[in-house]
């Protein structure tokens, strides 16, 4: 299979925006991975439209992605393309980032209910592009930044589940689509060598929606880049960055970059011990909260983590779910309720709520108060970046 160079599948990240501007369309598929011999006949690509929005509230249809077969250079190849979050639809595209509820994709595993929305009012349409170029093609590559990349990884499952072709993923900035469930299922149909995930240090849209949502590839950190850019400013969130950020490099240079250790245990208690003050505007804390949550819930119960898979589908939220299970923890041994205690007095410094030194005085109805308000900062954090990109 030809696999995208990272450069090229960022270009296309970057261009499927111009989808929305039908003058502009073409220029998109001047690529070079679209480019045929004039003797080869047409080139063959759809434009794809999403449906966006809530399902009553600003529901729209949307000019949101693309289908082409290759070129000269990609004669068996087909591209599935999808843009990320924009203000040309009246802000339709918000309600899709906003609904975070849990649905079923089509494959019946729980996923991100706005980002599956998205991606099933186009399933039609790619399922009849398919059907009529399915003896040409070998390979599918799915591409996307930001929204686009979220709505990319439902399409590489679902091809990678319901076609006899090989799939690659590439996403850029990418929030998370689904749980431990999704992402373990996702990578073992793509394949963990067929998963190209790169996002900024400090660009946090990909930082959300917080535990139990997480990225595929399962148990794989993707491609970690440098940037120096605030959390806030939105600046490593811009596509025009990725694309600076890959130039020159190899998917195997990008590997070897190093990443802070997040996922070592020694790592995540001493950040839990550690005195120093939290800033909320470092994309390190995000990082370090997110592991600490996952490494504090195993402590408590290990059936914990599965139950947080439904959290919404069994009719609780998960600030409910997450307060019941470390309120639980709060009361069980020392070995254990330090670390409960030590991550909730994390959280409350986040957000600017005193925590009380008596530990009965965390309880359930106060871990949920801050596990809503740190939510809502994440999510207000990432929200902010997108906007001053769109």
């Amino acid at each position: 299979m030809s696999t995208l160079s990272p450069k090229a599948a960022a270009v296309l990240a970057r261009d499927i925006y111009l989808i929305q501007n039908p003058q502009m369309s073409n220029l998109l598929f001047s690529n070079p991975v679209f480019r045929q011999s004039s003797d080869k006949g047409v080139q063959v690509n759809k434009t794809l439209k999403s449906e966006v929005g809530g399902r009553i509230i600003l529901n729209t249809k949307d000019n949101f992605g693309a289908c082409a077969l290759g070129g000269d250079k990609h004669p068996n190849d087909l591209f599935l393309l999808f843009r990320g979050t924009t203000t040309a639809n009246n802000r339709a595209d918000w309600l899709t980032d906003a609904r975070i509820g849990i649905s079923l994709s089509d494959s019946g595993i729980p996923v991100h209910s706005g980002f599956n929305h998205s991606f099933k009012s186009m399933l039609p349409d790619i399922k009849r592009f398919l059907g009529e170029h399915s003896k040409s093609i070998q390979n599918i590559h799915c591409v996307g930044h930001s929204l686009g990349g979220a709505v990319a990884t439902l399409a590489a499952d679902w091809a990678a589940r319901n076609t006899n072709n090989k799939v690659s993923l590439y996403t850029f900035g990418q929030p998370r689509v689904g749980t431990t469930i999704f992402s373990r299922s996702t990578t073992n149909k793509i394949g963990l060598e067929n998963i190209y995930r790169s996002y900024h240090r400090t660009d946090p849209v990909p930082m959300v929606p917080l535990y139990p949502y997480v990225h595929a590839p399962h148990k794989d950190n993707g491609f970690f880049l440098p940037s120096n850019q605030p959390l806030a400013s939105g600046e490593a969130h811009k596509m025009s960055n990725y694309v600076e950020s890959v130039k020159g490099k190899s998917w195997e240079q990008l590997k070897s970059i190093v990443r802070e250790p997040y996922s070592v245990e020694i790592a995540i208690e001493n950040w839990l011990k550690s005195k120093s003050m939290v800033n909320p505007q470092s994309s390190a804390f995000w990082r370090w909260l997110d592991s600490a949550l996952i490494y504090v819930l195993k402590k408590v119960a290990v059936t914990a983590l599965v139950g947080l898979q439904s959290a919404f589908i069994t009719g609780f939220t998960l600030a409910d779910k997450l307060a019941y299970i470390l309120a639980k923890g709060i009361n069980l041994a020392e070995n254990i309720s330090i670390w409960v205690e030590l991550l909730i007095r994390k959280m409350a410094a986040a957000i600017g709520i005193k925590v009380k030194h008596k530990r009965e005085d965390i309880t359930k109805s106060f871990i949920r108060r801050i596990l809503i308000q740190l939510t809502e900062l994440a999510t207000k954090t990432a929200k902010k970046a997108i906007q001053a990109i769109s």
